[in-house]
């Protein structure tokens, strides 16, 4: 019987249809013209624009075809005469430095094929170590919304056009201002000179209290230059030194040097505040204060340490916590040091007052002439008032944003229309450029030559990394345009240090080319003679400070580490990054004591299904409506909200990021139609005057009824008495067991599984018998140890302080996927590396036991955070274990065992089980639900579906794809290549010469990465001391990840 069977490709050649009759017979597709390709509108459904694909043809790329025009481009090489140091697959890097008016470090800026992609700290030849802010700052390089070139009236227009108006202006006399940030480059400082134009300065946070206490009590116009390094007790009012606070990149890591017990001593930190701040959950002893307290406390300490002045009425739990802050400084003596964030000039001189009865000036703090902050709010006031009044005829602005962080922002956007002449050198079009005539954006700093100069003789470098992307032109050369200087703006920076330099030197100054690859000239800044103490009598500053009284509700404004003053609120790697204390990415909101959230019906627990409460904030009339956050820690009668957001309230195009996107990726709409921001602006409720202060003493809480969904990365606050996932002690007790085998200290023992043998053999099987766990296998050992590398970590928990720079530099080193708000808010956050923030509880199963509650309802009360709770920052990243758990369920071997100890992920043979993730105890695994890089969605803040910014992706690591698992892979990519590069040198690898993104970025050092066989390394040696343990050892994994048992330098019994 013959095979009647018949087989089909689908339903259009069962049914013979006419198109596929037409597809049938047209064997080969008919040629098509590059215009007939581009006008078809299916590629609107490609995950490769036809913007994007002119691009590519326009970069006259090597490795772009025809074919890969579905694919997203890994690699462009955008040269067609290949410059000689750049190598394809071969990074470079150069010495620079970063400045943004805030945050001042000397850098390495890594590029690939002549674009830069990473930002970490020059820790050979510079200063300060990069925040968050700072790494991620490469991405805004890349931002669509920069500007392309100059306009005049919001048209585009020539250089050419931008000059003539700017110079005819400025030629017709009268008052002619340029207003700008702190400047700090000789340079910029000379060219405004050469111009004539009036200076002024401004700074979006305030210092000017700091600079005129100096002024009246040493005669030195300057900011405070404070050693935390030689600092044994340290007290602070209200001053975020590790996150926010003043040149806090510089701080971290000089603290961390005094904090490690293994030398034998500590240093003591005493915190008085009113939010949770990243210095409050890292002090010993914390204290909650009101606003209205900060100067109370200041004036109890001047009483209690020297008995000048009369101690300001403050609870009885407060003025215990002054005491004992008081001992302590006056035991340091001229190693103590007091410090307040508070920019009012009368708690500014009794802190003076203080530090100069210790003995600590000159040892702690110092007045040494510095150009640290010193913009003046008043001056900008000022301004203000003649511009309204017409007395201005050009204000040029630069490097700041006044209509949006001034606190009279309102009257200056009113008062630019009276003036002749606006001109804006914004890279984009923000709240004051789009306000101005002239736009003539500048450089960003990747593409910019510079210099800059705190003190001393020292000037630190910026140097260029790619030419200028568009047709834009650092502002300082534009001032040298419109004042008629002739000249190229690198030949007159090299001019300002070397007065007869002429373009013939440019290739053979060695001395130069020496300093470019340093990233700066000259040598570091000499003592410079302390200034005599001439402060006098403070009795009307104490007294002043004595009588400040709040209402019921007072509030705190503070910055955020990962958006500051509202500068980067348009990079979106920063706005998912989670705050380090709530976890919440986003967003502002207002934080509340749980006492105030339970007395006003507010809802008290934030998740996917629990949004938060709104309240409506009043100040001085004005309203605005925000979610509440419930915050440990914060002072019942108190509320914060962070700065740096509501940006683009009125239009502004500053940047996608900066926008609220709904659940389906596309922007919300309010009812003008405009973009909605994300959060709220608060620069306004700053209270103004002679200087500016980040406090209202008496506002207006009310809920609305309404709710708000908030985005949290971690909904749980304790860690539930788990003690082997956190173990901490106190100063004393770590010293007295110091030399302890490790294991066998009492706050690291070493943890034993109940067997039923008499172990101990005292004739009795019970719980005292038992094993380690290392005892235990149900999987055959990798054979890792002490053959060939081994790769893992150690991780200090006293150290650690939870700035979050480590969790950006990996997310940016290995492509991980901004998902936005709505994914982390269904906690399909993507990470490699998450900080993990436990706060303490003042329940305990001891406590349960005494109190007749059972374990189960024990287990829940600690689930409760304390009222003012210590802290814990814990990072956490897959752990590498050497029995992992993943590893044995993976259907498919896409997770493997390397023979140097990593855990490795196959990407191309995963399937997505996700069996993986359920079996991780250490939940370190996530998976891509989407095509994060294609899918619509996510095209408003993914950084892989922007036509630029996809080209800060690293070439070395692979774009997941959807349905697939990932994590953290130990930067192998930069393990491989450190292992070649000691091949090639016929060399071992040295401990250190491979590093991972996260231990690199890490501003206290307390991430160590290296070769655990190799037993001169760093990580090998402190995995061996007895303060190292592993997480959840009970289980018996046994990870290559060692943490450091925490250790506060708190009286014994009180870690």
């Amino acid at each position: 019987m013959a095979n009647t069977k018949r087989y089909w490709s689908g339903l259009d050649e069962l049914h013979e249809t006419e198109a596929f009759k037409a597809i049938q017979a047209q064997e080969f597709p008919e040629s098509q013209s590059v215009d007939e390709f581009l006008s078809d509108e299916q590629l609107e459904s490609t995950h490769t624009g036809r913007r994007d694909f002119l691009k590519f043809m326009g970069f006259s790329l090597t490795a772009a075809t025809l074919a890969a025009c579905e694919t997203p481009v890994v690699k462009s090489i955008p040269y067609t005469n290949k410059p000689a140091e750049v190598t394809p697959g071969v990074a470079n890097h150069y010495a620079s430095t970063y400045y943004d008016g805030q945050n001042f470090v000397n850098v390495l800026v890594k590029t690939r094929e002549g674009r830069p992609i990473f930002v970490k700290a020059n820790n050979q030849t510079g200063v300060a170590a990069p925040n968050a802010r700072v790494i991620a700052s490469v991405m805004s390089l890349y931002d669509s919304a920069r500007l392309t070139g100059p306009q005049i009236d919001g048209n585009a227009a020539e250089w050419s056009a931008v000059d003539a108006e700017v110079a005819a202006s400025l030629g017709k006399g009268g008052r002619n201002v340029i207003l700008t940030n702190t400047v700090m480059s000789p340079s910029l400082k000379r060219a405004v000179s050469l111009a004539g134009l009036e200076h002024i300065q401004y700074d979006a946070i305030d210092y000017g209290a700091f600079r005129k206490a100096a002024e009246l009590d040493y005669g030195v116009n300057t900011f405070p230059s404070y050693k935390f390094e030689e600092a044994q007790a340290i007290v602070t009012i209200g001053a975020d030194f590790l996150g926010t606070f003043g040149d806090a990149v510089w701080y971290k890591e000089n603290w961390a040097k005094t904090r490690n017990p293994e030398s034998g001593s500590m240093s003591r930190m005493h915190a008085f505040e009113t939010n949770m701040s990243l210095t409050g959950s890292n002090a010993d002893y914390r204290s909650m204060v009101k606003p209205s307290e900060h100067g109370k406390v200041a004036t109890a300490l001047l009483n209690a340490v020297s008995g000048r002045g009369a101690a300001g009425a403050l609870s009885e739990g407060v003025q215990a916590a002054v005491s004992a802050a008081a001992k302590d400084l006056k035991a340091a003596g001229k190693n103590a040091l007091v410090l307040s964030g508070s920019n009012d000039l009368n708690v500014q001189r009794v802190v003076n007052a203080i530090n100069e009865a210790l003995g600590a000036t000159g040892t702690t703090v110092k007045f040494e002439s510095n150009d640290l902050f010193q913009g003046s709010s008043a001056a900008l006031a000022q301004l203000t008032q003649d511009m309204a009044a017409g007395r201005v005829n050009t204000l040029i602005v630069a490097d700041c944003n006044p209509a949006y962080d001034a606190a009279n922002a309102a009257a200056f956007s009113a008062a630019l229309g009276k003036v002749n002449l606006t001109v804006s050198t914004a890279t984009v079009a923000d709240e004051t450029a789009s306000q101005c005539r002239v736009i003539a954006p500048t450089h960003h700093w990747l593409e910019s030559w510079g210099d800059l100069q705190i003190e001393g003789s020292r000037i630190d470098l910026v140097q260029p990394t790619i030419s200028p992307l568009h047709n834009t032109r650092g502002w300082g050369e534009s001032v040298l345009a419109w004042s008629g200087q002739a000249t190229d703006w690198y030949t007159f920076l090299r001019q300002t240090h070397q007065a007869g330099y002429t373009a013939d030197a440019m290739y053979t100054d060695s001395n130069w080319n020496t300093a470019v690859h340093n990233g700066f000239i000259g040598l570091d800044a000499g003592e410079q003679a302390a200034p005599a103490y001439t402060g006098g009598a403070l009795t009307s500053a104490v007294a002043a400070l004595n009588a400040q009284q709040g209402g019921t509700f007072e509030l705190a404004l503070y910055e955020k580490t990962t958006m500051g003053a509202g500068q980067h609120a348009a990079n979106p790697m920063l706005q998912e990054t989670p705050d380090p204390l709530t976890k919440v990415t986003w967003d502002n909101y207002v934080t509340m004591a749980h006492s105030d959230v339970d007395a006003m019906g507010l809802n008290g627990f934030i998740g996917q299904e629990k949004p938060a409460s709104v309240v409506r904030v009043t100040v001085g009339g004005e309203s605005l409506e925000l979610p509440v956050f419930p915050m440990p820690g914060q002072t019942p009668g108190t509320i914060g909200i962070a700065l740096g957001y509501g940006r683009g309230a009125n239009g502004e195009n500053i940047g996608k990021a900066a926008f609220q996107t709904g659940e389906n990726g596309s922007f919300l709409t309010n009812a003008e139609g405009g973009m909605v921001p994300v959060g709220q602006n608060v620069f306004g409720w700053a209270t103004s005057g002679d200087f500016n202060g980040y406090h209202q003493f008496d506002v207006t809480v009310e809920a609305t009824g309404a709710t708000y969904p908030l985005a949290c990365t971690q909904i749980q606050n304790t860690f539930m008495g788990r003690d082997s996932i956190v173990k901490e002690t106190d100063m004393a007790s770590f010293f007295a067991e110091r030399n302890a085998e490790k294991g066998e200290a009492s706050w690291n023992k070493l943890i034993k599984l109940a067997v039923h043998e008499d172990v101990n053999q005292d004739g009795t099987i019970d719980a005292q018998d038992g094993k380690p766990t290392e005892a235990f296998d149900l999987w055959h050992e990798h054979a890792v140890e002490n053959v060939g590398h081994r790769w893992g970590m150690t991780i200090d928990l006293t150290t650690c302080t939870g700035c979050s720079a480590c969790v950006t530099a990996c997310h940016i080193e290995n492509n991980v996927p901004v998902v936005g708000k709505d994914e982390v808010r269904r906690h399909r956050d993507m990470h490699w590396m998450r900080i993990d923030r436990f706060f303490s509880s003042d329940y305990s199963l001891e406590r349960g036991e005494e109190e007749g509650v059972g374990v189960i309802s024990s287990y829940r009360k600690m689930e409760d955070p304390a009222a003012n709770p210590q802290t814990v920052h814990m990072p956490m990243m897959c752990q590498h274990c050497n029995h992992a758990p993943c590893e044995t369920v993976c259907p498919v071997a896409a997770t493997t065992h390397s023979n140097e100890g990593l855990n490795q992920m196959t990407y191309n043979r995963c399937i997505g089980t996700r069996y993986c993730a359920n079996n991780c105890p250490y939940k370190v695994r996530r998976f891509n639900w989407f095509n994060y890089p294609g899918y619509k969605k996510f095209a408003n803040f993914n950084p892989a579906q922007d036509s630029l910014m996809r080209m800060v992706l690293n070439p070395d690591v692979t774009v997941r794809s959807r349905g697939v698992m990932e994590k953290c892979s130990m930067c192998v990519q930069r393990i491989q290549a450190g292992k070649l590069e000691a091949k090639k040198a016929g060399a071992p690898v040295v401990d250190g010469s491979v590093t991972t993104a996260c231990a690199e970025a890490c501003p206290t050092h307390a991430i160590n990465f290296g070769d655990l066989n190799d037993t001169k390394s760093a990580a090998r040696q402190v995995s061996e001391t007895n303060r190292a343990y592993h997480a959840l050892e009970e289980i018996g994994v046994k990870p290559n990840i060692f943490y450091m048992t925490k250790v506060r330098n708190v009286e014994p019994n009180q870690a």
